[in-house]
């Protein structure tokens, strides 16, 4: 039984819910929300896939990685046309770091490895297409 004033973090989170996905939403990581909340990092994790609140958590974080792919475009086109080797590396590598956490946030979205099941499926019918002209080439000779 529950002892009187204790909460759990199920109540923890849904009570400070609002601050929760604010958080979520201004890229503050599960870590850094559950030591301010005082609840676990599952806990956390649990909010954001399992609870009441899970739709508007998710939305929060598609947002955040709408705004962190956004942040790696801008840090390429900042890049000046009489910029050094190192200011263009550091840029790049900004870049790198926001698409990142963009694909960290929302895998489907932004994640290299859906990109290449994306060409592997576009390149399948190019595949076939190619193989019956092959194909007919060979006929042809």
């Amino acid at each position: 039984m529950k002892k009187e004033g204790k909460k759990t973090s199920a109540e923890k989170l849904h009570e400070r819910a609002s601050e929760v996905i604010d958080m979520l939403e201004n890229d503050v990581n599960y870590r850094n929300i559950a030591q301010k909340i005082g609840v676990d990092l599952a806990d956390v994790s649990n909010f954001v896939n399992h609870s009441q609140h899970s739709v508007r958590a998710r939305e929060a974080l598609q947002n955040s990685a709408d705004r962190a792919f956004d942040k790696a475009e801008e840090a390429i086109l900042e890049i000046q046309d009489d910029a050094t080797q190192a200011a263009v590396a550091r840029q790049k590598e900004l870049a790198h770091h926001f698409r990142r956490k963009a694909a960290v946030k929302n895998k489907n979205k932004f994640s290299d490895s859906h990109k290449i099941q994306a060409e592997i499926k576009d390149t399948s019918a190019t595949s076939s297409w190619l193989g019956e002209v092959l194909s007919e080439i060979d006929n042809n000779k």
